[in-house]
């Protein structure tokens, strides 16, 4: 019986167009692939490429001039010396040539090259008390990727999932989420922990003295301001006073009112803020160019520009409350801070910017003279419908909603983001030997991708939205721009004679309870320039004392609003 092609299956008879169809958009996909790989630069001129693919870490690396297999082994390589020849294979047995990248498996990489690559790919991570943060930050990411390249060997992803109490079993990690690993189950040979501090503080060159920091208390100083707080970043009463009773421990002092100047206090490395810290990497993300920021920065001046203005907490939640009512000068941060924002409306409106409120209180339209001495619970969101505040949690994601909501409208009447500003202003509860303005902007490392909410109270909201996506990239941006305008607040500030924070007074996140926290206005914020200004420690007597003076709140308010006009001049 003789075979006939009819009879064959019809797509058979398509197969070839199938293929061919196919084939170029697998190569479209392929190519694809490579677009999470960044460039990054260390040492002299020294470049190399890094990135997560979804599953593993990706890292290519770049011959120096004069290497030879043997040679270019010998700097990246663990165990170079008995697996130099790998290179030929990493490079497809092609011929190693210079500015050419050779992409090698993380594992078989040194210790030095690895530290390099997970401090540049996972750059939104940090040095805690407790150990290393690591931030989630890509899709695909797993606790057993995790423990694999930070942890030793004998530390399993159980005990990361126990450790940290992750949910689902560490099987669901999202963008955002902190996996935090024990300094005694990391890696020593990643040099994770800083090898050298900035002056004034100095290293202890003794074995025994590794794991601190030295710093000679000078005339006039206090363990409280002048060391815990400036050198560990830690502002809040409970924070600093804890630090404060285990340093006196610690260096053996039994009275802290009588500490002799030129003592040299021993403080623990785990404890000192990153600015005072010298990492052993240093890498860098390769810029984007002059000439492209400045031409995505320009703020459009024949536009009005327009200010979101956040007052904070109200409603059942009074914030900080201190003073003695007794004595007439007790004081609520929600109060003290809706009579400032009304003043700094009422300053930006008289120069024509747009004005947004994200809190209301229908009984207080005009600032005051005389601030409320009792609890008043009216104030609403201005979400719609209106939300009064009767949970403090609830209010605080509503405004993010809201801030989010007035954006994207802004956006969509063609209003450039450049135009439009965020700015919070709250009354700090910190120690009570720290006085002066604070001013927080968003650090990229503790923002999320996304917000979230699925509760009837967010869904009866014109302004909810099933989630909020943010992309890194536009945080890291936000951050620029936001502590830029940070730092023309400060300046601004000092110039008109009004006291900031002694150490930082510019920051990008605080610490509670050892841990580095945002508050949720700026961790959620869309908008590039998004501060929060805390206009003055409450638990602070003189602070306290000229917050409730008018005239001190009328300064402050030209202040925030002169900072605005610079800013917009810069730009």
């Amino acid at each position: 019986m003789r075979f006939r092609p009819h009879s064959l299956p019809t797509w058979i008879l398509f197969l070839p167009l199938l293929i061919l169809l196919c084939y170029p958009i697998e190569l479209q996909a392929a190519k694809g692939r490579k677009s999470f790989l960044r460039d990054y630069t260390f040492g002299h001129k020294q470049t190399f490429k890094a990135g997560f693919d979804g599953r593993k870490i990706i890292v290519k690396l770049q011959p120096r001039k004069g290497d030879g297999m043997y040679r270019f082994a010998s700097w990246t390589l663990r165990g170079w010396k008995n697996r130099f020849k790998d290179i030929k294979k990493y490079n497809r047995n092609r011929p190693l040539m210079l500015h050419h990248y050779v992409q090698i498996p993380f594992k078989a990489l040194n210790d030095d090259i690895q530290s390099m690559v997970l401090q540049a790919v996972f750059s939104n991570d940090s040095s805690e008390e407790d150990g290393w943060a690591h931030r989630v930050a890509y899709n695909g990411e797993t606790v057993s990727l995790i423990a694999g390249v930070f942890a030793h060997s004998d530390i399993t992803p159980d005990k990361l999932i126990s450790y940290n109490k992750l949910k689902y079993q560490g099987k669901r990690l999202l963008i955002g989420d902190t996996v935090m690993i024990p300094w005694k189950w990391v890696k020593e040979s990643l040099h994770l922990r800083p090898i050298s501090v900035h002056k004034p503080l100095t290293m202890g060159n003794k074995d025994f003295d590794k794991g601190y920091v030295h710093y000679r208390l000078k005339k006039g100083e206090s363990l409280y301001s002048s060391v815990v707080a400036r050198f560990t970043g830690r502002t809040l009463a409970e924070d600093v006073n804890r630090m404060a009773v285990q340093l006196l421990k610690l260096n053996k002092i039994k009275n802290e009112h009588f500490i002799p100047v030129g003592k040299d206090l021993r403080i623990p490395i785990e404890w000192i803020s990153e600015e005072y810290l010298i990492r052993r990497q240093k890498t860098k993300e390769v810029p984007v160019p002059e000439e492209e920021i400045k031409k995505k920065a320009v703020v459009k001046k024949d536009l009005p520009i327009h200010i979101i203005l956040d007052s904070g907490h109200g409603g059942i939640d009074p914030g900080a409350i201190f003073g003695s009512k007794k004595r007439g000068y007790q004081i609520f941060e929600d109060e003290t801070v809706y009579d400032i924002s009304l003043r700094v409306a009422e300053l930006l409106k008289k120069k024509n910017y747009i004005v947004h409120h994200t809190l209301i209180d229908p009984n207080q339209k005009k600032p005051v003279a005389k601030l409320a001495t009792r609890k008043d619970e009216d104030e609403y969101v201005a979400v719609s419908p209106s939300y009064k505040l009767r949970n403090a949690g609830v209010g605080i994601n509503m405004r993010i909603y809201l801030v989010s909501s007035i954006y994207n409208k802004l956006i969509r009447q063609k209003v450039p983001k450049e135009n439009i500003l965020l700015l919070s202003l709250h009354g700090d509860a910190l120690h009570r030997s720290l006085r002066g303005v604070t001013v927080y902007y968003p650090d990229h490392r503790l923002r999320s991708a996304s917000f979230k909410l699925t509760q009837r109270v967010y869904r009866r909201r014109k302004e909810f939205r099933r989630e909020l996506k943010f992309r890194n990239r536009d945080n890291i941006r936000s951050a620029r721009v936001s502590s830029t305008f940070g730092k023309t607040i400060v300046e601004n500030f000092k110039k008109a004679g009004m006291r900031t924070h002694s150490s930082f007074a510019v920051r990008g996140y605080y610490y509670r309870r050892g841990k580095r926290t945002l508050p949720g206005i700026l961790r959620y914020s869309k908008v590039p320039a998004s501060v929060l200004v805390e206009v003055g420690n409450l638990n602070n007597t003189q602070d306290r004392t000229a917050l409730l003076k008018p005239e001190y709140r009328q300064r402050i308010a030209t202040t925030l609003v002169d900072s605005i006009d610079r800013h917009y001049q810069k730009s």
